[in-house]
């Protein structure tokens, strides 16, 4: 192994110890964390959806589960369950939607989950899982349709989405409901942000599940990575004043 394999792993390791020991200190120490704009009135939204026997919709993107686009649909999992548990009373459960057969049956296990958590299971449905379409257009071309049949006035977009992601957004501006939009992608963001009137930039679509309180290992990550991040400056600045001192490194 060489030696950046070797820091590597030993950051990892450092991450994973600084994570376990920000859970178990979670109650003691609370984390703090700064104002999300496009989370802040989501909950709001999301009472105003249960109180109007409208449904919210989370949509995980045409990503697939294996590969690198995977990503923010995990985190876009996370989110579901969260909305699952909050609307778990309501009159029509939420409605998840993907591109990929895979990430639809996650959706499905995954609100199952939550309502049975809630102690509500009877009221789940299976339906309310669905794969719209097994390409990015097809599956965008499908969700006019949905916000308008299914009584859509909360259109959440968090997974991996292309241009196609735009389009997503607008679909829903253009119905005037409530539209949260988060991909890992900088181009799709770019999109989103000109379209959603609540985007996720940058790394937001992964700290969600933290603001949304989906766990302590949640909060606790956000909090390991700014450790590793403080970390990772001082070594480069110390990097920077020892080569500028003639030292080697």
């Amino acid at each position: 192994m060489s030696t950046m394999d070797l820091l590597g792993l030993a950051l990892l390791a450092l991450f994973l110890v600084l994570m376990l020991l920000y859970a178990a200190l979670g109650r003691r120490w609370p984390a703090v964390f700064r104002p999300m704009p496009a989370l802040d009135g989501l909950g709001q939204a999301i009472e105003r959806a249960v109180e109007a026997g409208e449904r919210v919709h989370v949509s995980l993107g045409t990503g697939s589960v294996i590969g690198s686009d995977s990503a923010p649909a995990l985190a876009g999992l996370t989110v579901l369950a969260q909305v699952a548990s909050a609307t778990s009373m309501g009159d029509k459960p939420p409605v998840a939607t993907a591109g990929d057969g895979a990430m639809a049956i996650l959706a499905q296990d995954t609100l199952r989950t939550a309502y049975a958590r809630a102690g509500a299971l009877a009221r789940y449905q299976p339906t309310s899982g669905r794969l719209l379409g097994p390409t990015p257009f097809s599956y965008v071309a499908a969700l006019p349709t949905l916000l308008a049949t299914e009584d859509i006035s909360v259109h959440m977009l968090i997974g991996s989405f292309g241009a196609e992601g735009g389009l997503a957004a607008d679909f829903g501006e253009r119905r005037r409901i409530f539209v949260l939009a988060g991909t890992d992608d900088v181009q799709s963001q770019s999109l989103l942000y000109a379209t959603a009137e609540h985007p996720l930039i940058g790394e937001e679509v992964f700290a969600s599940g933290a603001y949304l309180n989906a766990g302590p290992l949640h909060r606790a990550s956000l909090r390991a990575q700014d450790g590793i991040r403080w970390l990772i400056v001082i070594m480069i600045l110390a990097g920077t004043v020892l080569r500028t001192l003639g030292v080697g490194l």
